[in-house]
């Protein structure tokens, strides 16, 4: 079965590869000076179930290819999902005249052909994909009939599980006679749980993800984690306004490092459209804190030897010891700003958050440091601008005093400039969740403005 699977993946790879080649040979001789393919494909299975009971399956089969052409440095684009010889010519043809109504632009263009990726790697995420329905259900019935099998009078409904599994294959060619492909593996199960305390209801969530389903956690494991979930969040009450120190963990702390991320992203520096504009080799953060992307890390999901150009990704520094070293940039980002494309088309990859020992402690301790304060662990709203720093956002979480949990807290409101923000962090967590791209522990930020009851 496995074998099986391996050689339908190489099969079907080795068929893309030739179409992406195709699309390219097509749009060169239609007159492009340079072009790019991108060809995508998943297959996958995701089914539901409501109180144990199956309420939907559905299998999913996709292929696309996006054509970027570039003539006297005009650019123009165009997709389709017939991988025909005639759909092809079509959308080199479209692709073309919508280049020919464009204006050119001096940094338009493909990547570089020294910067390309030479060695492939997968990984080992590509895992035999799980596609049996009727094993999915069980698990998915599995985790749900566990978590409702909870005592606790505060329980009232769930609202539904889940089983998924994909597999995803990306190929990149060009007319620098560059072909590269890539291929993953997912699955994942989860279920959303309905508590109840005082007439206020209130959802809480657990999942498992791996590679390969055979990695994935135990129902057990995920059905505590939606029943700590949904308790946690009872009892909720409004806080008072003023100033609390705050501990932003799970979402919320990860919420805060994707505002930075997109601080230094190339497209809002060279468009003179964010907070960090002009700071590279500054102090951003406190010393003690460091943030790092590693690509390469085998059998981690996130991990790629390209970006969405094809160019080869590589471990690299972005934040040292608090100070700015690099913004994210793609091909045109980096011509715009006259800086070395460092792998950035399309996002990131794996990105830790690291603190000095003195620095980097467990959520309790963190609490006791803190001493009395507000943890947010959800945060809503779109009160955030990258161009200047504001930033204002519903949230939830709970109350903590003298280093203790005393009550859940909801309807408050954040805010700060993230300059301010970042630059006050206190201390980072160890709680690291590794089921997300973005690896980071909770973030303790003293004296921080809730608004409140």
């Amino acid at each position: 079965m496995a074998q099986d699977f391996f050689e339908e993946i190489k099969t079907v790879r080795l068929q893309l590869e030739d179409k992406a080649r195709q699309a390219v040979d097509i749009a060169r001789r239609q007159g492009a000076d340079e072009c790019e393919v991108v060809i995508g494909r998943a297959r996958g299975l995701e089914v539901t179930t409501r109180r144990t009971q199956t309420e939907n399956i559905e299998f999913s089969q996709d292929c696309s290819l996006g054509l970027v052409v570039f003539k006297g440095k005009c650019r123009g684009s165009a997709s389709t999902t017939d991988l025909s010889e005639s759909s092809l010519c079509d959308c080199a043809a479209a692709a073309l005249g919508i280049a020919a109504h464009t204006d050119p632009d001096p940094c338009a263009g493909i990547c570089e052909r020294e910067l390309l990726c030479r060695k492939p790697d997968d990984f080992d995420l590509l895992k035999p994909l799980t596609d049996d329905p009727e094993q999915a259900l069980r698990l998915a019935a599995q985790t749900e009939s566990l978590a409702l099998a909870s005592q606790d009078k505060r329980l009232k409904d769930s609202d539904g599980a889940y089983f998924s599994a994909a597999t995803r294959q990306r190929i990149i060619a060009n007319s620098h006679d560059f072909c590269v492909s890539s291929a993953a593996s997912s699955h994942s199960f989860g279920l959303t749980l309905i508590g109840e305390q005082d007439g206020i209801m209130q959802r809480g969530s657990g999942f498992a993800l791996a590679a390969a389903a055979s990695d994935l956690v135990q129902p057990q494991q995920v059905a505590d984690e939606a029943l700590q979930h949904t308790f946690d969040k009872l009892g909720a009450f409004k806080p008072k306004s003023g100033r609390y120190n705050v501990i932003f963990t799970d979402s919320a702390a990860r919420s805060l490092w994707g505002h930075l991320q997109e601080a230094i992203h190339g497209y809002n520096i060279y468009l003179k459209s964010s907070f960090l504009c002009d700071r590279l080799n500054s102090q951003i953060l406190p010393e003690f804190l460091s943030i790092r992307e590693e690509p390469h890390l085998r059998g981690v999901l996130g991990a790629r030897s390209f970006d969405g150009e094809g160019a080869a990704t590589f471990a690299q520094d972005w934040v040292k010891e608090g100070r700015l070293l690099r913004y994210l940039l793609s091909t045109y980002t980096s011509r715009k700003l006259g800086l070395a494309n460092n792998a950035h088309a399309g996002g990131s990859s794996l990105v830790f958050v690291k603190a000095d020992d003195a620095h980097s402690m467990p959520l309790a301790e963190l609490m006791r440091k803190a001493g009395d304060g507000l943890v947010i662990n959800s945060l809503m709203g779109q009160g955030v601008d990258i161009v200047s720093g504001n930033y204002s956002r519903g949230a939830s979480g709970y109350f903590f005093k003298n280093g203790e949990r005393v009550q859940a807290a909801h309807e408050f409101t954040v805010a700060a400039d993230l300059r301010d923000l970042f630059l006050h962090i206190a201390a980072l967590g160890t709680d690291v969740d590794e089921r997300y791209k973005l690896r980071t522990g909770s973030i303790l930020i003293p004296d921080l403005a809730i608004s409140g009851a």
